[in-house]
C-alpha cells in the first residue's frame, strides 16, 4: 500500500486513509477489474479483503502486517475480519490461492478446447496480457508465491499445495513446448520452458504503461521473442535452424 497519507489505528498500525485506493508500493491496483470478474465465486467484500491482504503482506511482510491493519484497510473491525478468516495464516493461504485462481481463470479458461498447435501461444498471449493489465497485483502475487517467502511463513502442507499448483501449470507449458523442440535440440525443453515463462513473468516489472510502446505492442513483442526461442514461425517465416547440416 502507498506509504503516503497514511493514518494510524489506536494500536499504532499504519493503514491507508478511509476510501484510499488499493495499492502496492505506491501504485494503484485495478481492483474493480478483479472484483467484478464473473468467474469468481467469492463475494465483493471477501475479494477486497483478499486483494488487500495480498498487497499488505507483500509490501510490509507477513510478520509486521496485523489482522487489525488489514481489517481497517477494508473498513472492517478486526473481530469482523475473524468471522471471515480464523487466523492470519488462514488469510495468507487463501489470499495466495485467490491470486493463483484469478491468474489461472484468465489464462487457462477453455484452453483445452483450442487446437493443440494453438494452445501454447494462446497461453502466452493470456499470461503476458494478465501480467501487463494487472501489473501491480501480479507483482504482489509473485512476492507471496516465492519459495523463500513460503519457507518462512507457510506450513509444509500449504507449501506443497501451492507448489503443486504452480508445478502443474509449469508442466502443462512444458508439454506444449515439446511440440516445438526436436529431440536433437541442444537445449533441454525444460530450460526453454523456464526461459519463456520467466520472459512472460518479468514483463510485469519492466513494462511502463506511459512508455513508447502500448500494451498491445508490448504483448506482440514478447510473443515474437517467445516464438524465436521456440524456433517457431514469426509472421509466416520460420526461424532458420542453428544446425548448419540442416541447410
Amino acid at each position: 500500500m502507498s506509504r503516503t497519507a497514511m493514518k494510524r489505528t489506536r494500536t499504532g498500525a499504519l493503514v491507508p486513509p478511509d476510501g484510499a485506493t488499493l495499492s502496492y508500493l505506491g501504485q494503484a491496483i485495478d481492483e474493480a477489474a478483479i472484483v467484478e470478474l464473473p468467474e469468481s465465486s467469492a463475494g465483493r467484500t471477501r475479494i477486497r479483503i483478499l486483494l488487500t491482504a495480498i498487497a499488505l503482506f507483500a509490501e510490509r511482510g507477513y510478520e509486521t502486517c496485523s489482522m487489525r491493519a488489514i481489517a481497517s484497510a477494508v473498513d472492517l473491525r478486526a473481530p469482523t475480519l475473524y468471522n471471515y478468516y480464523p487466523s492470519k495464516e488462514a488469510l495468507l493461504v487463501e489470499a495466495i490461492d485467490f491470486g493463483i485462481d484469478n491468474f489461472f481463470s484468465y489464462v487457462l479458461k477453455d484452453i483445452d478446447q483450442k487446437e493443440r498447435g494453438e494452445r501454447l501461444f494462446e497461453i502466452a498471449r493470456r499470461h503476458v496480457g494478465y501480467k501487463l493489465r494487472h501489473q501491480v497485483i501480479a507483482r504482489a502475487n509473485d512476492r507471496l508465491i516465492d519459495p523463500q517467502f513460503g519457507k518462512l511463513f507457510l506450513s509444509e502442507d500449504d507449501r506443497n499445495h501451492i507448489g503443486k499448483r504452480l508445478d502443474d501449470y509449469r508442466y502443462k507449458i512444458h508439454d506444449l513446448v515439446t511440440d516445438f523442440v526436436d529431440a536433437s535440440d541442444p537445449v533441454n525443453p525444460m530450460f526453454i520452458t523456464l526461459s519463456i515463462m520467466n520472459q512472460w513473468d518479468r514483463s510485469a516489472y519492466w513494462f511502463n504503461p506511459k512508455g513508447r510502446l502500448s500494451h498491445a505492442e508490448t504483448l506482440e513483442q514478447v510473443l515474437i521473442l517467445t516464438r524465436r526461442l521456440l524456433n517457431a514461425a514469426v509472421d509466416g517465416q520460420r526461424k532458420p535452424s542453428l544446425d548448419p547440416s540442416a541447410n
